[in-house]
């Protein structure tokens, strides 16, 4: 039904759906599809791509590149994450381990990658650079924003009507009485 390269676009288009399932939150149905979704787009991604043309074949290749580099990765941050003091219980065999990961997908990257240059790391260097200062001016414009709004005056408390309104549909919602 589709070729190749159709098989890739729909896969992505299947994770694009399951990353705005997920971003729905808890408090709509729709929410616990995400994951599902996303799981299942990237592993059509990696399984179903047939009768590729020659660019198809680069693309994929390359995508399957970046999941062997981005996954152990993304476990090792999560797992760095979850065995800090700041946002988890700390534990220092898990942070072992994490950055174990973390080494592993930095290795995986250079594996792949198979040459160091000056060039490749002054880019590297410069492109970090750029990412840098961009995210200053974002930070930057965000703090004068926010300097500049000043405070605003508090909102007028609830009346008797919107207070019963909003207990009941918590109730509703979290099955309270």
């Amino acid at each position: 039904m589709f070729g190749g390269e159709g098989i890739i676009w729909l896969s992505f288009l299947i994770m694009a759906i399951g990353n705005s399932f997920h971003r729905m939150g808890p408090s709509f149905e729709r929410s616990r599809f995400g994951f599902p979704l996303m799981l299942l787009g990237l592993t059509c991604l990696i399984l179903l791509p047939d009768e590729l043309t020659e660019g198809g074949i680069e693309l994929h290749e390359s995508i399957l590149q970046s999941v062997s580099i981005a996954f152990p990765f993304v476990i090792g941050a999560m797992i760095i994450l979850h065995n800090s003091p700041i946002y988890g219980e700390s534990s220092m065999p898990g942070l072992v381990s994490g950055w174990l990961l973390v080494a592993v997908s930095w290795t995986a990257l250079f594996y792949v990658r198979n040459s160091f240059s000056i060039l490749g790391i002054t880019r590297g260097a410069l492109s970090v650079l750029g990412v840098l200062s961009s995210l200053i001016a974002i930070i930057i414009g965000s703090s004068l924003i926010e300097m500049a709004s000043g405070l605003r005056n508090e909102s007028d408390p609830l009346s008797n009507e919107e207070e019963v309104l909003v207990r009941t549909i918590l109730e509703r919602r979290l099955g309270g009485d």
